[in-house]
């Protein structure tokens, strides 16, 4: 009896984007808590979110919450990984998400310098590994992307992800801007709006990321 064949889809798993969403809400909700209990001592205005490891908790630090948030956004990060790998997507798009997922990890590790204080290697590197991953997750998006077509679960979702990427990139311009701008100004005639910038490219990020896994949980409704 004659069958009828149809160009295979690519395999998606519904687990990776799941535990994904998990991950990216445990980080959602870490951050809202942090905003809330700490609102009298970190200003999400003029500081970073980096700088919630120098708030206080009563009488423990807020630096393991913080580390807590980003781990929890770079295991989600890395179910959504393991699901393009299954998906069998761009190795170039795999390697940068792994980039973004290392350079959170270095920061929930590796804190950033005190406000106004001299600069050290660790504070270096935290900065480099903020900068880098902020500029990873973007160009990974912006590549899963290139080449789609009927088959491809992120087809359909070519434009939104486009656009939030090129969001992405605007906010890492000016958040970029503000470092340099205080650097040479000195904070004390800080003048840009960092912590709020740097907000909203996390905000913006979280969209993307969100936007990417949808396909891999959408496979489940199917």
């Amino acid at each position: 009896m004659p069958t009828t064949s149809r160009a295979a889809a690519p395999p998606v798993s519904p687990v990776h984007g799941r535990l994904a969403l998990v991950g990216i809400g445990a980080a959602v909700a870490i951050a809202t808590d942090l905003h809330l209990r700490l609102s009298a001592q970190i200003s999400p205005v003029w500081q970073t979110l980096s700088e919630y490891v120098y708030g206080r908790l009563g009488d423990h630090s807020a630096a393991r919450l913080f580390a807590f948030m980003c781990l929890a956004l770079a295991l989600g990060s890395l179910a959504l990984l393991a699901g393009l790998v299954k998906a069998r997507r761009s190795p170039a798009v795999v390697v940068l998400l792994g980039v973004w997922c290392a350079g959170l990890t270095i920061c929930a590790t590796v804190p950033v310098d005190p406000n106004g204080e001299a600069r050290s290697f660790d504070g270096q590197l935290h900065n480099a590994a903020a900068l880098t991953a902020f500029l990873a997750l973007p160009t990974a998006a912006w590549l899963l992307t290139r080449r789609g077509g009927r088959s491809c679960p992120w087809e359909p979702r070519r434009t939104t992800i486009r656009r939030l990427a090129v969001a992405s990139f605007a906010s890492v311009a000016v958040v970029l801007g503000g470092f340099v701008f205080t650097l040479i100004t000195g904070p004390a005639q800080q003048e840009v709006t960092l912590g709020l910038f740097e907000r909203l490219l996390f905000t913006v990020d979280l969209a993307l990321l969100l936007t990417m896994v949808r396909p891999l949980v959408a496979a489940s409704r199917r």
